[in-house]
């Protein structure tokens, strides 16, 4: 039976590949230099405003005013304040989900001491660092969290369908199983951002490993 990370990880990034990548994909090879400049101004721009104030106080005009551009060339990217922050959102969890899907299933087999797959997920973290502090912070959307664990629960169901088509037989109800399963990773994921990140990705890519192939409770030497 594959592990709870693996079905995590696995889930999220084939849910999310198939809804969006073939339109990501196409969108960064025909836009032009400068919309990617202007975007991105706004983005990061978006991202400041939100750990300054929050996402609710935010107006156009701070928008623009961060960005250095007029409100004629925001409304000529996004509908409004909500269309920035959905597709600043969308962008970077589809390149989570890719870069973090499991390249094969060999990387949950090997005997290694870490799990590629943890590693890439908590150095892209380490990437975009200021992203998930701002999204996960303290003046944070409540809705990102909250769609990331949609997403995991729902492939959580369907995936557990498959590997357990018995719930029955379950020590423990499988809705239980689901949601406390659901925020495993984005604790330990918010634990190292709130902290400042004051391991490498390498070390929690393996705490996350012997938590996973040895358990809780032999990895804390419980047991």
């Amino acid at each position: 039976m594959l592990s709870i990370q693996q079905i995590d990880l696995m889930c999220i990034g084939k849910r999310m590949k198939n809804d969006k990548r073939r339109d990501f994909v196409s969108m960064k090879k025909t836009m032009d230099p400068r919309v990617k400049r202007t975007r991105r101004l706004l983005r990061e721009a978006l991202l400041v405003l939100i750990k300054e104030k929050g996402f609710d106080a935010i107006t156009v005009s701070d928008l623009t005013e961060g960005a250095e551009i007029n409100r004629a060339t925001f409304y000529q990217h996004y509908r409004d304040k909500y269309d920035l922050l959905d597709q600043t959102i969308d962008e970077i969890l589809l390149s989570f989900a890719t870069h973090v899907a499991p390249k094969d299933a060999e990387e949950f087999t090997k005997n290694d001491e870490i799990i590629p797959t943890f590693l890439r997920m908590f150095e892209f973290i380490s990437e975009y660092s200021f992203f998930f502090q701002v999204m996960m912070g303290e003046n944070g959307v409540p809705f990102f969290q909250h769609r990331l664990l949609s997403i995991i629960r729902k492939c959580m169901n369907e995936k557990l369908d498959q590997l357990h088509p018995h719930p029955e037989k379950m020590m423990i109800p499988k809705e239980i199983f689901i949601h406390y399963i659901s925020f495993v990773d984005l604790g330990l994921i918010s634990y190292w951002l709130e902290n400042d990140m004051q391991y490498s990705a390498k070390y929690m890519a393996k705490q996350l490993s012997e938590l996973t192939m040895r358990g809780p409770f032999i990895a804390a030497g419980l047991k």
